[in-house]
């Protein structure tokens, strides 16, 4: 019998969250390497800009243009390690945070195809991730039982 002054005991909270594992392993790591294209595009724009030769450019294009695609692939890419760590951190918010950096990321694609800075290949096959990820977040049962955490 418990004292009054002492607290109940607390019953468990329900079966432990599943580890981060499979497809979902797989999108975190998809995400570290998208983070290391998109930087890697951002840095290659600006020498080819500095240097049109490089790209076999005759001109250089608009330092706007350049400055816009460099800072929108680094928001990506800081948005991409929010979701990463969500994820990692089993949280639901993933989920949402991961729709909303999919639609930015094909937001921006076809900014950057209107700029110029983007083929119309280039922007489905770079949409892709993001859309099925996604779609993967949405609607997988594992997804569903690891991001468990408020």
């Amino acid at each position: 019998m418990p004292r009054p002054y002492e607290a109940e005991p607390e019953a468990p909270a329900g079966p432990a969250p599943r580890r981060v594992g499979g497809l979902l392993a797989a999108y975190v790591v998809a995400h570290g390497i998208l983070i290391v294209h998109g930087l890697g595009l951002a840095l290659a724009a600006v020498i080819v800009n500095a240097n049109p030769a490089l790209g076999g450019l005759s001109e250089p294009a608009p330092w706007g243009s350049i400055i816009f695609y460099v800072v929108s692939n680094v928001f990506l890419a800081a948005f991409s390690v929010v979701v990463m760590r969500l994820i990692l951190n089993k949280r639901k918010s993933a989920v949402v945070n991961n729709a909303v950096w999919a639609i930015s990321t094909v937001v921006f694609l076809l900014i950057w195809y209107f700029l110029g800075m983007k083929s119309p290949l280039g922007v489905v096959i770079d949409s892709l991730p993001g859309i099925v990820g996604m779609a993967y977040l949405a609607r997988s049962r594992r997804a569903k039982e690891t991001l468990v955490l408020s």
